[in-house]
């Protein structure tokens, strides 16, 4: 039954996530992007204070997802021209955009196996991989965020 329990919670967190990027879809691409960064950064703070406290790793769980489904949906906020404006996004993006995807791609695989960890109850192996989340993080701010 807890099972279960953590399984519709996950879902339904996921449609929040979801539902919360679809809407976002429909107005400025800038604004879609950093609203979700956001999004990831405070998921990365949350899940940074259940590693700083030793666990209970679960509550992890659900920042963990965030940030897998940010990942995920990120991508298809820098179309062609969203480099002009309010926005720190350097102009490799869309020069390099292969590698820029495959930076996010890693992002989600890294925010995925973050999942896992939250999943796992061991706070220790949360943290490690939590570093991993991160350096895929700082991968990409590095070549493609000004200052």
């Amino acid at each position: 039954m807890q099972r279960f329990t953590k399984i519709i919670a996950a879902a339904a967190g996921l449609a929040v996530v979801g539902a919360f990027g679809m809407a976002l879809a429909q107005g400025d691409p800038i604004a879609n992007r950093k609203a979700n960064f956001k999004m990831m950064a405070d998921a990365m703070k949350a899940t940074k204070a259940v590693i700083d406290a030793g666990g209970p790793t679960a509550k992890a769980v659900p920042e963990a997802e965030k940030i897998v489904q940010v990942a995920r949906v990120n991508p298809g906020h820098f179309p062609t021209g969203s480099d002009k404006g309010d926005t720190k996004a350097l102009p490799e993006i869309w020069t390099n955009k292969a590698d820029f995807e495959k930076k996010f791609a890693n992002l989600e695989a890294e925010g995925a196996k973050l999942v896992m960890a939250a999943q796992g109850g061991d706070a220790k192996a949360l943290g490690a991989q939590f570093g991993k989340v991160g350096g895929a993080c700082k991968a990409c701010h590095d070549v493609y965020r000004g200052k």
